[in-house]
C-alpha cells in the first residue's frame, strides 16, 4: 500500500496520509502480535504489547475518520447495530484509556493482576478501574469511562483488542482496495 496509489476526495493526488497509515496499521498489529506471544513471565511485555496496541488502535480509527470518512462510514454502516454499538463503545473505551496513560496512571494499573503473576498474558483481563475525578464536569466527560467500564472492564485484553482492531484493519483494506480501483481507471 502506497499513498501514491490513493486519490484525494478530489480527484488530485494521493490521499494525505495514506502511507503514514498503513504503516500504523502494521504496527498496530505488530503489537498486537507481539501481545500475544507475551509469556506468563514476561508482564511488562505484555502490559508495553497491550498499552501500545491501544495506541495504535486509537490512532488508526482516527487517521481513518479523518482520510477516508466515507470507507469508514460504509464500513460501520455494514455492520449489525449491535457489533456497531460494540465497536464504536470499545474504541470510546480505548481513548479513555489512552488519555489515562503516562500523566495520571499506571500502564499496569489496567490490567488485572492475576494470583502469583503466574496467568499467561493472553488471559489477563482489562482492570476495573475507580470513576476518575471530573476534570470539567460535563457528561460527556464521563463517556469513555462509562464505556471503558462497559465494553472492557473485566475482559480479556486480547478479545477486545483485536476485535476492535479489525475494525480499522478492514476499514482501511477496503479504502485501498477502492483507491487501487479508482488509480487503475485513470
Amino acid at each position: 500500500m502506497q499513498a501514491a496509489v490513493g486519490q484525494d476526495s478530489q480527484g488530485g493526488g494521493p490521499a494525505a496520509g495514506d502511507g503514514a497509515l498503513a504503516w500504523s496499521v502494521a504496527a498496530m498489529s505488530d503489537a498486537l502480535r507481539r501481545l500475544a506471544g507475551a509469556r506468563a513471565a514476561d508482564i511488562p511485555q505484555a502490559v508495553a504489547a497491550a498499552t501500545e496496541a491501544v495506541w495504535w488502535i486509537t490512532a488508526v480509527d482516527a487517521a481513518m475518520i479523518l482520510h477516508h470518512p466515507a470507507e469508514y462510514g460504509r464500513a460501520l454502516a455494514a455492520l449489525d447495530p449491535a457489533a456497531r454499538r460494540a465497536v464504536e463503545r470499545s474504541f470510546a473505551g480505548f481513548r479513555f484509556i489512552r488519555s489515562q496513560l503516562g500523566y495520571s496512571a499506571d500502564p499496569a494499573g489496567f490490567i488485572q493482576r492475576q494470583p502469583a503473576d503466574c496467568a499467561p498474558a493472553l488471559t489477563r483481563t482489562w482492570q476495573h478501574l475507580p470513576s476518575p475525578p471530573p476534570q470539567r464536569g460535563t457528561a460527556r466527560d464521563t463517556s469513555p469511562y462509562r464505556e471503558y467500564r462497559a465494553q472492557l472492564a473485566g475482559r480479556p485484553l486480547t478479545e477486545a483488542l483485536t476485535r476492535t482492531a479489525d475494525f480499522p484493519s478492514h476499514a482501511h483494506a477496503a479504502a485501498s482496495a477502492g483507491h487501487r480501483i479508482h488509480a487503475s481507471t485513470i
